[in-house]
């Protein structure tokens, strides 16, 4: 059932005739004098409409066509897809059928393309496991076409390489939202019972205008790599074993993205990553010297010698003797964090093989400003 049928070799869409009575009028020249035909296989046409009210074409006998018939709530996200490119400079086509080298022939859902530049837009409404999907993403990329998958189901990769998010249909409105994965999403350990839950989907966009957004640049990946953001520096109060004063221990740091970056999810990482990075101590001291430490009620963080561990790491010392606060007792604290301060800090891309969850960072974001 496709949005695309050809009147003497030339395409015709039937998003075109939004009118009623244009559509009676393609409906009566194609039974008289201007028959149509298939793209797929020649055969004769039927202009025929959804249970959702998207005009179509179909085969008029179905004969030995192998093309699968498609459901009503394909259709309609195939048509809200073509509103969207046509919103920008891309030109949309339906049904477009293509070849890559050595991966065989493909047929795009829709087919964006600006110049050189071709955008495959695919609607799984049927399920498609990972292994297929990358499949057919590869067959793409080998014909210089890239690939944007829209499911219905809830489990797709998360990757820069094969952009897929969540296509759901609201009943009521009988429009579509695509729903991008939040940091907490994870197919192998969500429940049936659990895969609406807010916690797991970090954005919701309308499906035209998350297409407009995408062909105009407004969709990345891992946005936060690379930008100058506020910092917030996590501590918690403690009493200094040495002095026996109140001291604070940092004991996280939080890029606060969401600040910056609408829709995006903060990025939290122990100070103690700095242990492992080249000139780590120096980067800490440059984020946070001692001095702006000092005015928090928070000692010095610096390399220091643990008799229990035998060796040097970066530590929290108390703010009135210095005394190391050994991070064996850390895991006893982080019940009362308080964001104490905050300054303004690149995240280096160096640092994300250190961070104990990537997934806070390798997530897509749309940009839903203005």
């Amino acid at each position: 059932m496709p949005l695309k049928c050809l009147r003497d070799a030339e395409p015709l869409y039937s998003f075109d005739f939004e009118a009623d009575a244009d559509w009676e009028t393609l409906r009566k020249a194609n039974a008289s004098s201007a028959p149509l035909r298939m793209p797929c296989c020649g055969a004769g046409v039927v202009l025929r409409t959804s249970k959702l009210g998207t005009k179509h074409f179909s085969h008029a006998r179905r004969g030995p066509c192998s093309t699968a018939p498609e459901s009503a709530q394909h259709l309609l996200a195939k048509r809200a897809i073509i509103d969207g490119v046509r919103r920008t400079v891309w030109k949309a086509d339906t049904e477009q059928p293509g070849e890559s080298p050595e991966h065989g022939a493909w047929i795009a859902d829709v087919l964006a393309t600006q110049g050189h530049k071709k955008v495959a837009i695919e609607v799984q409404w049927s399920r498609q496991d990972e292994e297929e999907t990358r499949r057919r993403q590869a067959r793409y990329a080998a014909g210089g076409v890239r690939g944007l998958w829209l499911f219905r189901q809830h489990d797709f990769p998360v990757a820069k390489d094969c952009p897929a998010f969540r296509l759901v249909l609201d009943d009521d409105s009988q429009g579509f939202t695509v729903k991008l994965p939040s940091p907490e999403y994870s197919p192998s350990w969500m429940r049936p019972g659990e895969r609406e839950e807010a916690r797991y989907w970090q954005q919701s966009i309308e499906l035209s205008r998350f297409v407009e957004g995408v062909l105009s640049g407004r969709l990345r990946f891992a946005p936060a790599l690379g930008m100058t953001m506020p910092l917030e520096v996590l501590t918690e109060a403690a009493e200094c074993w040495r002095c026996k004063k109140e001291t604070r221990l940092v004991l996280r740091l939080r890029f606060a993205a969401s600040r910056v970056l609408p829709g995006c999810a903060d990025i939290e990482l122990p100070y103690g990553i700095f242990d492992e990075i080249d000139h780590g101590e120096n980067i800490v001291a440059s984020m946070l010297p001692a001095a702006l430490l000092k005015r928090h009620g928070i000692g010095p963080l610096r390399r220091r010698y643990s008799k229990t561990e035998r060796g040097s790491y970066l530590s929290n010392g108390c703010v009135h003797c210095n005394a190391l606060q050994g991070r064996f007792f850390e895991h006893h604290y982080g019940y009362d964090l308080e964001a104490t301060l905050e300054v303004q800090a690149r995240l280096d891309p160096h640092w994300a093989p250190w961070l104990e969850d990537s997934r806070d960072i390798y997530r897509w974001w749309f940009d839903e400003r203005e």
